[in-house]
């Protein structure tokens, strides 16, 4: 096996790979000049409200004088803030540059030349003459709930100088609008584990969301479970350690239902148990859904007299004589079972380059993010300035740790997965390759799983504060080579 590292990357040493796609989304090109021009196409060719988007651009820089591009910018209306942009597969003659990312977070931003806006002579995009020199890069774009209608992107490229002026071309891809949903959507959490002392009973609450349209209807029923083998929700079977308070219900748009789940200790053994919890709903897409329990009950009893403070906060919870862990691979199922007032950080204020950590965030939820292991020249690699924190190298031992700081955090979601951030074998980059992901709690808790792109989610609520949370992808892939473990549009908070 061998550790990836990130490389400054000589593209005069490689030739150009034709890319094959079908792209249906094909952009016009605005005031050509002979000088530097721009087509293009996106896939997707739509989006999807309340949510940040991906989108892949298949761009041609057009220059019959071989002038190069400075600076890639893209322009979005109002309210549409870019999350990230990255390189897929470009090209420069030039060996030594230096292109940085500006404007994350913000309707207007991309790549710029060092020294921008003087021009540089020789652009960290080559161009060439008609059909031009193929550029591809990705694009994230953070669409709000509220937007409606077509979307247009305006990439903007500004030339190196070579050939006469104007040094300018732009192009609009216009994004159209999936909608809203049609129909009643289910989001519910993936999974939940609950231990308690022996002899104590604890009422836990299953949030059921409807994130689509219409109305929700679902029933809940209990089914045998061994843990592994997906279970046979079509066979009911009561668990004597578990009482479900509302098995019946229905669900407007846009909200949410609580179920009570009650947990007896007190009728059962010490020791493991499993069985899986059976939400039958009218979501046409996932008709039913199988949550796996895992009910640990424990051999000591419980010695606490005076429970009031014992999770961390001013309520009546039994953090000392049990715990509870609702694990989510959805967003709006996580986000439903937090609290007001959480926080979010989609970390688009990060400068390109190398930088030492620990980094700081955080508002009344403050945390620090340090990462593994550390080199001379800093903890993270801050790749093309895209929104999203890495290591700086890729290996069994590396690792990404959030430690909480400030008040008691109990809920805490963000999309991770694996990044290829550079493949000495192939011209492309930023690929997200399957990747097995490990994410460890600060009390012991793991969860592991297979990421496939960068929507894929994990959320965490529990009823004992989180105290640190680690990210790594510790598998090398079948090349023998390591991804790199990443994370992005982090949530933070308390569960409700």
């Amino acid at each position: 096996m061998t550790t990836s590292n990130r490389l400054r990357f000589n593209t005069c040493t490689l030739r150009r790979i034709a890319f094959v796609a079908t792209f249906a989304c094909v952009g016009v090109m605005h005031a050509a000049h002979a000088d530097i021009g721009i087509t293009g196409a996106s896939t997707p060719t739509s989006y999807a409200r309340g949510r940040i988007n991906s989108y892949l651009l298949d761009l041609h820089m057009v220059s019959d004088a071989f002038a190069g591009v400075d600076a890639l910018t893209f322009q979005l209306p109002e309210n549409v803030t870019l999350s990230a942009v990255r390189k897929r597969n470009t090209f420069s003659f030039c060996s030594d540059v230096h292109p940085l990312v500006d404007g994350m977070g913000t309707t207007n931003g991309g790549w710029y030349q060092l020294g921008w806006p003087v021009l540089d002579g020789c652009g960290s995009l080559s161009g060439s003459p008609d059909p031009g020199e193929e550029q591809i890069v990705i694009v994230d774009v953070d669409v709000p709930a509220d937007y409606t209608g077509d979307l247009p992107v305006v990439v903007n490229v500004l030339g190196d100088g070579n050939g006469d002026p104007p040094n300018e071309a732009s192009l609009t891809l216009t994004l159209s609008d999936e909608g809203a949903p049609t129909q009643p959507i289910a989001a519910l959490p993936a999974k939940l584990a609950v231990a308690l002392d022996a002899g104590i009973q604890r009422s836990e609450t299953l949030v059921i969301r409807n994130s689509g349209a219409g109305t929700l209807s679902y029933a809940v029923t209990t089914a045998n479970s061994d843990g592994v083998t997906p279970p046979d929700c079509g066979t009911q079977a009561a668990q004597p350690w578990l009482t479900i308070g509302s098995v019946n219900g229905t669900v407007a748009a846009g909200q949410h239902d609580d179920v009570t789940l009650t947990f007896d200790a007190g009728t059962v053994a010490t020791g493991d148990y499993t069985a899986a919890l059976c939400v039958a709903t009218n979501d046409a897409a996932h008709p039913m859904h199988a949550i796996p329990l895992v009910f640990q009950v424990e051999a000591t009893s419980c010695a606490a007299t005076d429970r009031l403070f014992a999770n961390g906060f001013d309520d009546a919870s039994d953090g000392a004589c049990g715990r509870a862990l609702r694990t989510f691979d959805n967003r709006d199922a996580f986000v439903a079972a937090v609290a007001p007032g959480y926080e979010t950080n989609a970390f688009t204020a990060l400068r390109t380059g190398y930088v030492h950590g620990p980094l700081l965030f955080g508002g009344t939820f403050t945390y620090a993010v340090s990462a593994a292991p550390q080199h001379d020249i800093g903890d993270f690699y801050l790749f093309d300035g895209a929104g999203e924190l890495s290591t700086v190298s890729a290996s069994e031992t590396s690792t990404l740790t959030i430690t909480f700081t400030g008040a008691p955090v109990t809920a805490i979601g963000g999309n991770v997965w694996g990044q290829m951030y550079l493949d000495l074998t192939s011209v492309d980059m930023n690929l997200q390759p399957p990747t097995t992901i490990r994410i460890e709690l600060g009390d012991g808790a793991i969860e592991t799983f297979t990421s496939t792109s960068q929507q894929d989610f994990r959320g965490f609520v529990a009823t004992q504060p989180i105290h640190s949370l680690t990210v790594s992808a510790p598998e090398a892939n079948v090349d023998g080579n390591f991804v790199w473990g990443v994370f992005d549009n982090l949530v933070v908070g308390r569960g409700r």
